[in-house]
């Protein structure tokens, strides 16, 4: 259930693990009012434990100050966002050093020591003029 998968990010997120009853229900009424991003997240984390349930698995503790997330709920979560859609692993340190520096190329960028044809320029006198070869 998504609820549950909420339940165990929201309490993760405060420090201690802990929060009362009546912040917990306030920190989902706003993150239910978030956006559509947060509801498929929490959807795609929910879709990979369908059965989950936080309180019998031991995830979460309740008591008359409020609820609580274990290390196994903390560990759950860990495992549950590893690898989702929005936050893929990033490349391995040992395959980014294997591979061979690249060369760098340059797109679309001109070069300032390059040869511009000057425009409305009169024909300078050091540039001579062939004479027409004409039969003698």
């Amino acid at each position: 259930m998504s609820i549950q998968v909420a339940i165990l990010k929201i309490l993760a997120s405060h420090v201690s693990g802990r929060a009362t009853l009546d912040s917990l229900k306030h920190d989902l009424a706003i993150l239910s009012s978030s956006g559509d991003d947060w509801h498929a997240r929490i959807k795609r984390l929910a879709s990979r434990v369908p059965e989950l349930d936080i309180f019998s698995n031991g995830y979460v503790l309740r008591d008359v100050e409020g609820w609580e997330v274990t290390p196994a709920g903390r560990e759950l979560l860990r495992a549950l966002e590893a690898v989702t859609q929005d936050n893929l692993p990033a490349a391995p340190v040992a395959e980014a050093a294997v591979r061979a520096e690249g060369r760098l190329i340059v797109v679309g960028h001109r070069f300032r020591n390059s040869v511009r044809p000057q425009q409305n320029a009169e024909p300078s006198a050091s540039v001579r003029r062939r004479p027409s070869r004409e039969p003698r």
